[in-house]
């Protein structure tokens, strides 16, 4: 689990913004938003971001998506840019590196991993991690100039072979990751595998406004009967007047167009062969049973409301969030949705999820009313008058506990909101 994020010097965060999970001393509710990671180690499992348009709220979440891609992916040659973007309104800062540093939680080590990154190149990397009260180095980079090549120090008390380091180290490219190195390098198991599988399987993939959730939730449920009668339930509750999903598998005929079509596919050429050979192509798709007082009736896809299929989709990420110890970023998760949906999903997440984190954005302000909230899961981000974003905890105002703070805020007593003009508008560009 996160406990802390940094990023400094990327998108539209200038100075070191930090976004903390760790719990303040406030008791209430506990056991349903804190996870003990280790012995006298609590983490929160919700963080939500409000602000105005353009106030770097989905940037914040873009910073933890760019370090997970970062990670995992390593580049086709060493001529690619390495995908830091600076702060482009400050010329200082424009050709100043990129940072960003990430302390996490996993089987109850603590693990702090940084990196420094110009447009072109790795500049310093490094993975400290704590397998007693002393922290201890799992592996330092730096760039040497001279050489210009990058050099890797592993620490003494990771399980690595000599040859295993070596290898690593050759594979390890000046616009990657050491961890996307170790992905293609055929090495004995280690504590390695372990930090490199949670960024894989449990650092989940940014979820925006228009990211379709169906395909991948229905791929879930076609191999997880249980997970369908998840999504099933989840929607039931949410009142959508589903009774059942039903998977439809239907034969499609392979004419001179779709060969066409499959010709041109990105995938190995021996799988196109197979399915031109067929000459049928086996399509699946998913249907809604609703019942009512006077039918069951079956409908499409193409006819269910958008919140629907959203929250058919959120359903499967759900199963995620509750089946596994998983960190998912959400922006604007109210997409498409009514408040009530969003509430309830919240809540869900909340009363049935072990050690998972959830963070996402949004516009609705109505989930600062609600009695189930902690205060120091709420952040706000604002630009500043340099044009960077700042990022600021609901805690920093010290609000007394009677006090609303979806009150505050609709008053602008916590900023974040956007500052408008007069709507009557100058007579410039009327027609006479």
């Amino acid at each position: 689990m996160i406990l802390e994020f940094r990023v400094e010097n990327f998108l539209s965060f200038r100075e070191e913004q930090i976004l903390s999970f760790e719990p303040s001393s406030d008791k209430e509710y506990e056991s349903q938003y804190c996870v003990q990671v280790k012995e006298g180690v609590k983490v929160l499992k919700l963080g939500m971001i409000y602000g105005a348009n353009a106030s770097g709220k989905t940037n914040l979440l873009k910073s933890l998506e760019f370090l997970r891609r970062f990670i995992l992916n390593q580049k086709k040659d060493k001529t690619e840019q390495t995908g830091s973007i600076p702060f482009h309104f400050d010329v200082l800062y424009s050709t100043k590196p990129s940072k960003f540093k990430l302390t996490f939680y996993l089987n109850q080590i603590k693990y702090v991993y940084s990196v420094v990154l110009s447009e072109k190149r790795v500049i310093e990397e490094n993975l400290i991690y704590y397998p007693g009260i002393q922290p201890a180095v799992f592996f330092e980079r730096w760039f040497n100039e001279e050489k210009e090549k990058s050099i890797i120090k592993f620490g003494g008390t990771i399980d690595l072979k000599s040859s295993d380091r070596k290898l690593i180290e050759g594979l390890t490219i000046s616009n990657s990751s050491v961890f996307s190195a170790f992905a293609k390098a055929n090495v004995e198991k280690s504590i390695f595998n372990d930090v490199f599988n949670w960024f894989s399987e449990d650092f989940m993939q940014m979820i925006h406004p228009s990211t379709d959730l169906f395909g991948w939730t229905s791929s879930r449920l076609e191999k997880d009967v249980l997970c369908k009668d998840f999504v099933l339930e989840v929607l039931q509750k949410a009142d959508f007047n589903i009774s059942a999903i039903d998977i439809d598998e239907e034969e499609i005929p392979i004419d001179e167009e779709l060969e066409s079509k499959i010709s041109s596919l990105d995938m190995p050429e021996h799988m196109k062969k197979e399915i031109l050979q067929k000459k049928l192509l086996k399509a699946k798709d998913i249907s809604f049973q609703h019942t009512t007082k006077l039918m069951e009736k079956n409908l499409p896809r193409k006819l269910e409301s958008n919140g629907t299929i959203r929250f058919y989709g959120l359903g499967g990420v759900l199963n995620k969030l509750l089946s596994s110890n998983t960190f998912l970023c959400i922006d604007e998760i109210e997409n498409s949705l009514h408040y009530d949906l969003v509430a309830h999903f919240v809540k869900t997440f909340l009363m049935n999820s072990n050690n998972s984190q959830l963070l996402f954005s949004t516009h609705d302000i109505n989930l600062l009313n609600e009695d189930f909230l902690r205060r120091d899961t709420v952040w706000f981000t604002d630009k500043n008058d340099f044009g960077a974003s700042e990022l600021y905890s609901l805690l920093d105002f010290k609000l007394h506990k009677n006090l609303s703070a979806y009150n505050a805020y609709t008053i602008g007593k916590l900023g974040a909101k956007p500052l408008l003009g007069e709507i009557l508008l100058s007579e410039h560009g009327k027609e006479n």
